[in-house]
């Protein structure tokens, strides 16, 4: 139950610090993953496939950031999204990055044609889905 409440929690206030102040700080981020280790070891949430997802898909967030110097995404976000991969189930993580990307397509909309900026937080896009996702369940 704890493990469930630290990642809501730290979510919000990565929520705000990205929609207030466009950065996700490191030392949260931190705390968050200390926290979704330590509780999700007490609580049995993980197997090796949790770690092999985290490794596997920062790995991949490395390369995109190597490919594509221009940042397509933050430092933050994709370590945030790193962090989710622990949260969610393995199995779940395929359909998080499907209505992530989608939920982030809206806001991308939204930020450009209402607010006329050129991007969006992606902060909120990645809770939205976690939630949907941990939600329905797919």
């Amino acid at each position: 139950m704890i493990f469930h409440i630290s990642f809501y929690i730290f979510s919000f206030f990565l929520l705000y610090f990205d929609c207030k102040k466009r950065i996700i700080p490191n030392a949260l981020l931190s705390t968050l993953l200390v926290f979704l280790v330590i509780f999700g070891y007490f609580e049995h949430k993980f197997n090796l496939f949790s770690f092999l997802n985290l490794f596997v898909i920062t790995l991949f967030y490395i390369i995109v950031l190597l490919l594509f110097p221009k940042q397509i995404l933050g430092g933050g976000d994709i370590k945030y999204m790193a962090v989710s991969t622990l949260y969610l189930e393995p199995k779940l993580f395929p359909f998080f990055l499907i209505i992530a990307g989608l939920i982030q397509m809206f806001f991308l909309i939204y930020f450009k044609k209402i607010k006329k900026r050129r991007s969006a937080p992606m902060a909120a896009a990645i809770l939205l889905a976690v939630v949907f996702t941990k939600l329905f369940n797919f």
